[in-house]
């Protein structure tokens, strides 16, 4: 993944604001479904913790799964979203050692 790609996806505040926030998973809203702790945030708490459209807050995890810093879990028609820290702290020693 060029770094550029990474940076573009990470300069969004929005963005920036959800992976943030899925660093303590109980800062959105509750789910109906799933434990955010194991099973990771559902999508519709996420868009109702950051006010966003569905489709917006579809596109930007979207995005920060292409550049690997969340995952994402399916279960039925349910799509789950948590930190990737391993990749997380490979971009950080990436951007150490490239800038």
């Amino acid at each position: 993944m060029p770094l550029v790609r990474v940076l573009v996806v990470l300069s969004n505040a929005q963005r920036l604001d959800i992976l943030r926030k899925l660093k303590t998973p109980g800062s959105f809203p509750p789910q109906d479904e799933g434990d955010p702790e194991v099973d990771g945030v559902c999508v519709s708490s996420i868009q109702a913790g950051q006010g966003l459209a569905f489709s917006t807050t579809s596109k930007y995890l979207a995005d920060l799964a292409a550049i690997g810093v969340v995952t994402v879990k399916r279960a039925g028609k349910w799509s789950y979203y948590k930190r990737d820290e391993r990749a997380i702290a490979a971009i950080a020693k990436r951007l150490a050692r490239e800038l």
